[in-house]
């Protein structure tokens, strides 16, 4: 059966809209197709981000977009979630429904910044009622979100610092890997913003006197689009002349997944892995023994 597609329209794409994208791919599970667009694309609120973390629901990785005609076409509904979108809506084809939620623009709160963060905690509090109440109106009741409580509310980086052996190669290396040039680079150390990680990651001059061991940080992962970005990035270490662990290959036990290990100069394991699709996953070979991506790299058996 086809699944319900539900749009989320405002003016920008970048606070409401995202709020009831997130609030409804966590509170309708599979029954729902959910996107959101803006009449124009103003890119992410980072208020909004931080408040629907702190409630459990992570709008970090959605996209800022444009409406287009296909994505009208594509929804069965259509949300409208501010004055402006509602009153430039583009015309909806025959059986698409419309609905308008009069919501109030968080990014327009004045005051305090405890007083606007309060504010983009109301709205995001009745967008998730109002997403609640369209659900079970659509004939789903709504999954319970994970309420486990989170260590620091609002937390949205992730740093990791660690020692190396040689900055200079480290830094060609991770400069490679993430492909952007470092943000700073001193005598005693590198440091890379990767915003599409939310990564701020620090090299070290190793001055502690203390011995590197690489069994410190097992490693670090970075996940890719699909198997054939995984693939790629096999090839590409191979002409950099990165030392491969293991060789791409999808992996059964435990969490299923399209995986290749590399190691950095100074002897780190990284891991690059893409998850599995629904039809990968129905390719699983009975014994679970790991499918090898790039013939000729099966290990040699006697």
């Amino acid at each position: 059966m086809k699944r319900k597609s539900i749009l989320f329209l405002c003016t920008g794409n970048s606070c409401r809209s995202q709020m009831a994208e997130g609030w409804a791919r966590r509170l309708g599970g599979e029954d729902f197709e959910i996107t959101s667009a803006g009449i124009e694309a103003h890119g992410k609120n980072p208020r909004a981000i931080a408040v629907m973390a702190e409630a459990g629901v992570d709008i970090s990785g959605q996209e800022s977009t444009r409406v287009t005609d296909n994505m009208i076409a594509a929804a069965g509904l259509v949300v409208t979630v501010c004055g402006h979108a509602d009153e430039h809506c583009p015309v909806l084809p025959p059986g698409v429904r419309k609905l308008h939620w009069p919501l109030n623009d968080p990014a327009k709160a004045t005051g305090t910044e405890d007083e606007v963060m309060a504010e983009f905690r109301r709205v995001r509090d009745e967008v998730r009622q109002r997403t609640t109440d369209l659900l079970r109106a659509e004939g789903i009741e709504p999954l319970a979100p994970d309420t486990t409580p989170k260590l620091i509310p609002g937390n949205d980086e992730f740093h990791i610092s660690i020692r190396v052996a040689d900055l200079a190669a480290s830094t060609e290396f991770y400069t490679r890997l993430f492909g952007i040039e470092p943000k700073d680079r001193e005598q005693r150390y590198s440091t890379f913003i990767v915003p599409w990680l939310r990564l701020n990651f620090v090299l070290l001059v190793n001055d502690s006197g203390e011995k590197l061991d690489t069994y410190s940080l097992y490693h670090l992962g970075l996940r890719v689009p699909d198997k054939a970005a995984v693939i790629a990035a096999y090839h590409t270490a191979l002409a950099a002349g990165t030392e491969v662990v293991k060789p791409p290959r999808s992996t059964w036990h435990g969490l299923p997944l399209h995986e290749l290990w590399l190691r950095d100069p100074t002897g780190y394991l990284l891991e690059i892995y893409a998850e599995m699709t629904a039809a990968d996953l129905a390719a699983m070979p009975a014994d679970k023994a790991a499918t090898f991506l790039v013939p000729g790299t099966e290990p040699v058996t006697a």
